[in-house]
């Protein structure tokens, strides 16, 4: 898997994580101060992986709202006029189309949010895109945990997890759709499960009054701790018609996600790194500005991507084309054979004639059998070396003969295969002959006349002559009425095999 570099802003820290194989490196702090934007550079230099920020702050504003539903740039101008009643001075906003209505008009359950304090984070920001960081996104913890209660079917459901630099965080849910969300620092001098056991009333309250919980309705409260704390959290807190607690295991949860850290306490930061590492939300407060240099990263890794399957089609091809030339190789290698053992025969026979001179001066002992045997074994050397003028002398001679005939293609090769048509011992020129008959509109019988024609003299200058393709097509499965139907101006298209081999 890919490496990831992911930052975690609260309201006092901002630090660093390596994320490389469903695994975070440890942290690495930058005060906010000037000394640490100057950490911040020194440790830029050496990453260019991809960037995810994770904020958690208590400057974020959420904003549930049911509009028209709209597609397209309607869509979008209802958005921003949002954006400009409810977040006209910052640029971190963010719209999430929950769901659509199931009756009446069906409009649309819109979330709005947005980071209401754009100075905590733009001078981090500002820093990123001067090194030219690949920022994918800028992600808050509300809405990175909603992967979380995907499984969780509750109508009513408040999320509450503790981040050590941040503080304690309550996201609401309603039917698996996060309604709103809120940030607690904690007190120093206060433990974990008191400050559950407070902040939990506060939000039941809240809930309240915003009519979120009707009345009777049961709030489920789910903690993500550590199992350490456990005892602790149940013996502050305590289920009542109104809200019932219950525990999620921290270790546990993060073999269900496949993070590989351990957990030492209840801090829930590194879960929700790994979370966002794994399954960023689609939508993020980034605006095109900061994840330009994402998207060219995005682009450059496309292209390296095409390139490597390019060269891995060029290496199959040239593996196929290898392969193809040794065939014909081994064809050549054939002939030859043949060949080096005609010139053997030829060889002996010259050297028994050449001791025959020497014992007889005058010649008058050779015999006529050897003599012919000579002459024979010449013939057929000469058969096998066949120059292309002799081999296409009678096409071309009947091709002037016939100029309503073109050439659109001429092709031969030389086979030993005895149903190609090879004479004996001696390997046969078959020739594809590709050609247009022109000048003859919709006749089809003279054209097919003339063809014929062209054919009888191939044959009387030596050839045999196979037709393979006619320009109509008189099988049971042909279709003369398409080709007749063809434009006047378009040649009549045929194909034959001619067959030229030498004569014994």
């Amino acid at each position: 898997m890919s490496r990831k570099t992911l930052f975690f802003l609260s309201s006092d820290n901002f630090h660093a994580q390596i994320w490389q194989n469903g695994k975070l490196s440890a942290p690495t702090y930058f005060p906010n101060n000037a000394q640490g934007l100057e950490q911040l550079s020194a440790f830029l230099q050496t990453r260019h992986d991809p960037a995810y920020i994770l904020v958690d702050l208590i400057e974020e504003d959420f904003r549930h709202e049911v509009v028209p539903h709209l597609t397209g740039a309607n869509h979008q101008a209802l958005v921003q006029r949002k954006f400009d009643q409810y977040y006209r001075n910052t640029p971190f906003r963010l719209a999430r189309r929950q769901r659509r209505q199931s009756d009446g008009r069906r409009d649309d359950e819109m979330l709005f949010s947005s980071l209401t304090n754009p100075s905590r984070i733009t001078a981090w920001l500002d820093l990123l895109l001067l090194h030219e960081t690949p920022i994918a996104g800028i992600y808050s913890l509300p809405h990175a945990s909603i992967p979380l209660v995907k499984e969780m079917e509750y109508d009513h459901l408040l999320l509450l997890s503790w981040e050590k630099d941040a503080g304690l965080r309550q996201s609401y849910y309603f039917n698996q759709r996060l309604r709103f969300s809120r940030l607690t620092p904690l007190n120093p001098n206060s433990t974990f499960a008191d400050a559950v056991a407070t902040e939990t009333a506060r939000t039941y309250q809240y809930l309240q009054s915003l009519s979120l919980t009707p009345q009777g309705e049961q709030l489920r409260v789910q903690i993500i701790c550590h199992s350490a704390d456990k005892a602790q959290l149940d013996a502050r807190l305590s289920s009542s018609t109104n809200m019932r607690y219950a525990y999620l295991d921290l270790q546990q949860l993060g073999k269900r996600i496949k993070s590989k850290n351990t957990y030492a306490d209840s801090d829930a930061t590194p879960l929700f790194l790994h979370l966002l590492a794994t399954k960023p939300p689609h939508g993020n407060y980034a605006t095109a500005q900061h994840t330009h240099f994402y998207r060219l990263w995005q682009t450059k890794r496309g292209l390296l991507t095409l390139a490597a399957i390019t060269a891995l089609v060029c290496i199959v091809w040239s593996t196929l084309s290898f392969m193809e030339g040794s065939s014909v190789a081994s064809e050549t290698e054939s002939f030859a054979a043949q060949t080096r053992r005609l010139s053997g025969e030829t060889q002996h026979i010259t050297q028994g004639f050449q001791a025959n001179n020497l014992q007889n001066p005058d010649g008058s002992t050779v015999q006529a059998s050897d003599m012919k045997t000579a002459v024979t074994v010449f013939r057929r050397l000469q058969n096998y070396s066949v120059p292309p003028q002799q081999i296409l002398k009678g096409l071309t001679t009947t091709l002037d003969k016939f100029p309503r005939i073109r050439t659109a293609k001429l092709a031969w090769q030389m086979t030993d295969v005895p149903g190609a048509g090879s004479s004996g011992n001696y390997p046969a020129q078959v020739i594809t002959f590709n050609g247009e008959l022109s000048d003859f509109g919709n006749d089809y019988r003279n054209a097919l006349n003339y063809l014929e024609r062209f054919q009888l003299t191939l044959t009387q200058s030596g050839y045999m002559v196979t037709p393979i393709k006619l320009p109509l097509d008189f099988s049971s499965q042909g279709n003369i009425s398409a080709d007749i139907s063809a434009g006047r101006d378009k040649p009549a298209e045929f194909s034959l095999k001619i067959i030229w081999r030498p004569q014994e």
